[in-house]
């Protein structure tokens, strides 16, 4: 009995942690599919962020999912969408500043009645292969959209989350018998509790983590495609949303 008594807490607690790594697991997986149904979007939209954003809150839908019905898709879209537009935030890493300054044309749209600057997109097997004097790729390198997406996934399992946060953010110091010498929520300093390797969108105050049991941590997935559609910096810069808590 005494045996177990020692025992069973540190078992208890490392089950408890398999079952927060199952957890993150899958929300990458899910994070990666979502990625790519962003650059789908953003490929077939000329860039668009509107368009990338609601890709990837579609694809992040299955991690708000709790009932296979019509209400219950409803549900998990709506949840996905204002985690997309609390915590996430979409960086294009290509095409470039330099690239559109390399390939960017303007080009009128009749139908639109407006005139747009975007990198050619038609033809591109017969269009010049020189390298741009900026970028240092040509035409058909700047027609590959990249993508990377920067994600604050909550850890929900009790224990696990919070030893898991200080753990990612290194917070806190280790006494000598293995444990914290003191609270770090208790700091005068910093409300943060002084991370010494913080991040700086999925971050909580901790004592709004000691009450709510919100405990973030970042997750990130890169994405690359082909533009089916000429690339337009309007569109990428257009419904950009603010990185959250910076």
């Amino acid at each position: 009995m005494t045996e177990f008594l020692i025992v069973a807490p540190l078992l208890l607690f490392f089950g408890f942690l398999s079952v927060q790594f199952v957890l993150l697991y899958q929300a990458k997986a899910t994070l990666d599919a979502a990625v790519l149904e962003a650059a789908r979007e953003g490929a077939v939209n000329h860039g668009a962020m509107d368009a990338m954003q609601a890709g990837l809150s579609r694809g992040l839908a299955p991690l708000f999912a709790r009932h296979a019905d019509a209400a219950g898709v409803q549900s998990a879209q709506l949840a996905a969408r204002r985690a997309v537009t609390q915590t996430a935030s979409i960086d294009i890493v290509s095409p470039t500043p330099a690239m559109l300054r390399d390939f960017a044309r303007a080009h009128f749209y009749p139908d639109e009645g407006a005139t747009h600057d975007e990198i050619p997109n038609d033809l591109l097997m017969y269009r010049d292969t020189a390298l741009g004097a900026e970028s240092g790729v040509d035409v058909q390198g700047a027609n590959l959209l990249k993508l990377r997406v920067h994600y604050c996934f909550d850890l929900v399992v009790p224990v696990a989350n919070k030893v898991l946060y200080y753990a990612t953010n290194v917070i806190g110091n280790v006494a000598a018998n293995g444990v914290f010498p003191r609270e770090p929520a208790d700091a005068d300093v910093d409300a943060y509790g002084s991370p010494r390797r913080p991040d700086s969108v999925c971050r909580t105050t901790l004592a709004d983590g000691l009450q709510h049991q919100h405990w973030p941590v970042a997750l990130e997935s890169e994405a690359i495609v082909r533009m089916q559609s000429p690339f337009r910096a309007q569109a990428a810069s257009a419904g950009m949303l603010p990185k959250a808590h910076r």
